[in-house]
């Protein structure tokens, strides 16, 4: 798993990485944005791009989201007068997913499919006209 951060790099892909942590604040190595302080790997940030079509601002909403849910699944913390309301945090990554989504798209998984249908049948079916009557 490999972290890098290079916004003059001549590779596409390391400079695409490089843009999806600078926007989601993700720079330094060792103290990242997930709840337990680690950073996102560039393998993980790639996924997204690859599923986003290279597209970056559509990859950092991938990004807002996953931390989204990372951040709901820590408890509010309260030591004394002190309280730190974490599950806040993981709003606020929702609704700038949801803001990054309506700005840039993306993030729909639906696809449309053409059947043939290849059977015994399928010529019968193309010539068949609708049924239109009672039957006698």
């Amino acid at each position: 798993m490999s972290f890098s951060y290079d916004l003059a790099s001549a590779d596409t892909d390391t400079l695409n990485v490089s843009k999806v942590r600078l926007e989601i604040d993700d720079t330094v190595y060792a103290a990242g944005v997930k709840p337990d302080g680690t950073n996102f790997t560039d393998e993980e940030i790639m996924i997204w791009l690859d599923r986003e079509g290279d597209d970056v601002m559509r990859a950092v909403a991938s990004a807002c989201e996953v931390l989204a849910r990372g951040w709901a699944r820590v408890a509010d913390i309260a030591v004394g007068p002190r309280r730190e309301s974490l599950g806040q945090v993981a709003q606020r990554y929702a609704e700038q997913a949801k803001s990054l989504r309506t700005q840039y798209g993306g993030g729909d998984r639906t696809f449309s499919a053409t059947l043939n249908r290849q059977d015994g049948y399928h010529d019968a079916a193309e010539l068949a006209e609708p049924y239109a009557g009672e039957m006698e």
